[in-house]
């Protein structure tokens, strides 16, 4: 800045050397501010990155609950079609007796 002052013209006004002076104050505040933004981002990436997991575990379950649902919905039926088979038989049966007049 040595140089500078010796450079400097009269004419320059005070408000200029001023405004510059804020300029000079303002960069030298930009990198916290590029660290808050940064911090805020990751933090921000880490909370999206949360909310896919819970996704995922959502979706298998999801996934687990349906399939234990047609496990338990195809036993059912199963056992439907194993009864209604003993009570054809049993009415098969039934009908072949011969009735006692």
């Amino acid at each position: 800045m040595t140089t500078r002052a010796k450079t400097n013209l009269k004419i320059v006004q005070p408000e200029i050397e001023q405004m510059e002076a804020i300029m000079q104050e303002a960069s030298k505040q930009t990198a916290p501010m590029v660290q808050r933004l940064a911090a805020h981002r990751d933090r921000i990436d880490m909370a999206v990155k949360e909310l896919e997991s819970e996704r995922f575990e959502l979706l298998s379950r999801r996934d687990l609950v349906r399939r234990q649902a047609e496990a338990v919905e195809q036993g059912l039926t199963m056992h439907i079609d194993d009864i209604e088979a003993t009570m054809r038989l049993y009415e098969a049966g039934l009908n072949s007796l011969a009735t006692p007049e």
